[in-house]
């Protein structure tokens, strides 16, 4: 399964928290972000640090230190973010750098992994934290692409209803007998 690392998923979460808790304060604290998220404090310092070097996040020191935006929200792409925690988006080592494979020249399916790596990189610059904030811009995402069977976790979830899933976070603790 190709899917985005923990790191860049948690990320824009953190960020997206972040964003809008400074809607109404002027720093934020790790802590604030770890009690919404239920993300530890330590993993979101990382996280942090990774944000911080890459020039999205100013932390601020001292006893009533935090976190701030070194932007405004509608200027942060979620691109930036994912490559801050991540690095370079690509679905394979060989689209952005085709010489560690022989065969990159007239490799047929590096010519799908370069399209399928551009458009996940369209798609994460179209996008910036301010969209993940407004409730609207939200819905018209959600409605831009109700084409998409996934857009919908809670009718993904409820056809799930009753089928074994190994592994399944949901399904962590319930009693095998049931």
């Amino acid at each position: 399964m190709m899917k985005l690392s923990t790191k860049a998923r948690y990320g824009v979460r953190m960020m997206v928290e972040l964003a809008r808790l400074l809607e109404t304060e002027k720093l934020v604290h790790l802590g604030r972000i770890a009690k919404i998220t239920g993300l530890s404090e330590n993993y979101l310092a990382q996280l942090a640090m990774l944000l911080k070097n890459g020039g999205l996040l100013i932390g601020i020191s001292g006893k009533g230190g935090g976190y701030q935006l070194a932007a405004p929200p509608e200027q942060i792409r979620i691109s930036q973010i994912v490559q801050a925690v991540s690095g370079p988006l690509c679905l394979t080592d060989c689209v952005n750098n085709p010489d560690i494979c022989l065969n990159s020249s007239f490799c047929e399916a590096r010519i799908v992994w370069v399209v399928l790596s551009g458009c996940m990189v369209e798609t994460l610059e179209k996008y910036t934290l301010a969209d993940l904030v407004d409730k609207k811009r939200l819905a018209e995402m959600v409605d831009e692409y109700a084409h998409l069977p996934l857009i919908h976790p809670d009718r993904v979830m409820a056809e799930t209803v009753g089928v074994e899933m190994q592994g399944c976070p949901a399904e962590t603790g319930r009693n095998q007998e049931d």
